[in-house]
């Protein structure tokens, strides 16, 4: 893991940069997706800013502010920021792959179980009409089929109609408007 450390709005202090260093070298421990750390640190009258900026494998870039009086408060204040995030993250991908992999285990469950069962099939039947026809002949040729439904060609408004038998054993004509 690269760690770079920067210091604004005050004198460089190495006893600081050695501070902030073994503060951020753990990290690797919590998330071992860590590329690198960028720290800065920033000096505003009696304000102790620091930044963190860590960058993840995936392009992923995390970040932590804290501020206080004293410097090496907010540096440790902006770690423990730092170091949930990070957690927070490597759960959050170890959910996402737990969960793939409930989700590929319940398709080989359903896979399996289909090949068990016999699939629901859809039977064919082609009907060719050669002329069209009266309601009464189509009542007719309902009939012969023994069929709930037929679908012809009226031959007095060249129509294409649909005529169906319902439960009760009455006829119902249905006609398509277009």
């Amino acid at each position: 893991m690269k760690i770079s450390i920067s210091e604004r709005h005050m004198p460089e202090s190495k006893a600081l940069n050695e501070y902030a260093l073994s503060k951020i070298e753990p990290l690797s421990r919590y998330f071992d997706g860590v590329i690198s750390v960028h720290v800065v640190m920033d000096v505003e009258k009696e304000r102790h800013i620091v930044d963190l900026v860590a960058h993840l494998i995936r392009g992923k870039v995390v970040k932590a502010h804290a501020e206080s009086t004293n410097m090496y408060a907010s540096l440790d204040e902006a770690v423990a920021e730092l170091k949930a995030q990070l957690k927070k993250y490597k759960e959050r991908l170890r959910d996402k792959r737990s969960a793939r992999r409930i989700v590929a285990q319940e398709r080989q469950r359903a896979l399996e179980s289909t090949d068990h069962q016999p699939e629901e099939t859809i039977t064919y039947s082609k009907l060719y009409l050669r002329k069209p026809m009266t309601i009464e002949e189509a009542r007719l040729q309902l009939e012969s089929y023994h069929k709930d439904f037929l679908v012809f060609i009226d031959a007095e408004s060249r129509d294409l109609n649909i005529l169906h038998r319902r439960q009760d054993g009455q006829y119902e004509l249905l006609q398509l408007v277009y």
